[in-house]
């Protein structure tokens, strides 16, 4: 049972992160901090799953660019065009931080093979991978120990601001109707 997460933590990794939230990240560091999975089995599955993503896309994209593309929608072609600009003007800042940025880490490695990039350039992928998951994973874990520590104190803290809120919303529109009655 205990692989078995470990096993769909990967999966989920490798097929949804870098779509604008690390999900499967803050996921595993509310699982991590309320006792249901390790920290190093949680953090070495989720970098083999952007590794594999990073590497299957990598070699895709090679493969891919000895097939001629008879783009025959402009738009297609434009969208790989665009990317393609934008891939080859920013490629050094682009490689170890891709991760970063919705979407685009989850194509810059087929992009880099694509454009005929070698081993070096998936290496610094990988290094970016790391990067990202480390900032992202090492973070939300501590802000989800602190938040279960002060869980009780952040409640009635957020409950207050929102009856503030509130209050301040019901006088406001009050003043509004006495201003403009119908």
């Amino acid at each position: 049972m205990k692989r078995l997460k470990y096993l769909l933590l990967f999966f989920a990794t490798f097929l949804f992160d870098n779509s604008g939230t690390p999900i499967p990240i803050l996921t595993t560091t509310a699982l991590i901090s309320v006792g249901k999975l390790k920290i190093f089995p949680s953090f070495f599955t989720i970098y083999l799953g952007l590794l594999s993503w990073d590497t299957v896309t990598f070699f895709a994209g090679k493969k891919l660019k000895s097939v001629s593309f008879n783009l025959k929608w402009k738009f297609v072609r434009k969208i790989l065009i665009e990317f393609l600009n934008v891939y080859i003007s920013s490629e050094k800042i682009l490689l170890p931080l891709c991760k970063f940025v919705p979407w685009v880490g989850k194509f810059t490695p087929f992009l880099a093979g694509y454009t005929g990039r070698n081993l070096p350039a998936l290496l610094i992928i990988w290094l970016g991978s790391l990067l990202y998951e480390s900032t992202f994973f090492f973070s939300s874990l501590i802000a989800g120990k602190v938040f279960l520590k002060f869980s009780k104190i952040l409640g009635i803290v957020l409950f207050a601001v929102v009856i503030l809120v509130y209050l301040l919303w019901k006088s406001r529109i009050s003043k509004s109707i006495v201003k403009h009655p119908r």
